[in-house]
């Protein structure tokens, strides 16, 4: 189905792809099996994806947003209630979700997040930019603001995590408060960090000398991990 000028959808399910280059509005829940836009989309409910979702406009749902594929959002991308997506979720615009983000196959973050959950991959969790995370972060590796410009790393902290950060291999993090614990296989915590609560690392740990810890790190084994 392609919407090319301004139009409405109600709530319901179609057996095909929605493609938006005008604007629509959807009054209620929707699902399909592929989306598709590049212009603006507002609803009032849960969006249920059985493919792939990309948007290079303006998104936003005031429910949940579930996606049996990949999600790819490169203008502005807002959530009321869970995102879950069972392949790899990248924005690179402005995204902001109500609650706990889970992508299977990855999360990456390039402008500006907030997320008033946590976020939870079985694979990476890469972000830079800015980030508010209100909640824990679960990842294979967490990367956050590793690739940031000189002139950035003299802002304070970009990013913030309102709860734990923990990963099942490495931990590398510049510019980050974390209000929780750090804990990792191995931790490298770069310049501008400060970690509130106790960093755990199993085999390696590395601090730039402008890090900030409250508590020092603990080496701990592999099956407390």
């Amino acid at each position: 189905m392609k919407i090319s000028g301004s139009g409405r959808l109600s709530e319901g399910e179609i057996n095909d792809s929605l493609d938006v280059s005008g604007s629509v509005k959807i009054e209620g829940d929707f699902k399909c099996t592929g989306f598709r836009s590049s212009g603006s989309m507002r609803g009032d409910g849960n969006l249920t994806v059985l493919g792939d979702i990309r948007s290079s406009g303006s998104f936003r749902i005031k429910g949940n947003l579930q996606g049996d594929g990949n999600a790819k959002f490169s203008g502005s991308g807002s959530a009321g209630g869970n995102v879950s997506i069972k392949g790899e979720l990248g924005s690179s615009g402005s995204f902001r979700a109500g609650n706990k983000v889970e992508a299977l196959q990855g999360i990456r973050f390039s402008g500006s997040a907030s997320v008033q959950g946590g976020l939870n991959s079985q694979k990476n969790i890469d972000m830079e930019g800015s980030a508010i995370i209100s909640g824990d972060i679960n990842g294979d590796n967490v990367y956050i603001g590793t690739r940031m410009s000189r002139a950035k790393k003299m802002l304070k902290q970009p990013f913030k995590v309102n709860g734990n950060i923990l990963a099942q291999n490495k931990v590398n993090i510049t510019g980050t408060l974390v209000d929780g614990d750090v804990k990792g296989r191995d931790i490298r915590l770069g310049q501008g960090t400060e970690i509130l609560g106790a960093v755990y690392y199993v085999d390696n740990f590395e601090k730039h000398q402008k890090t900030k810890l409250t508590n020092e790190p603990i080496q701990i084994s592999e099956e407390d991990l």
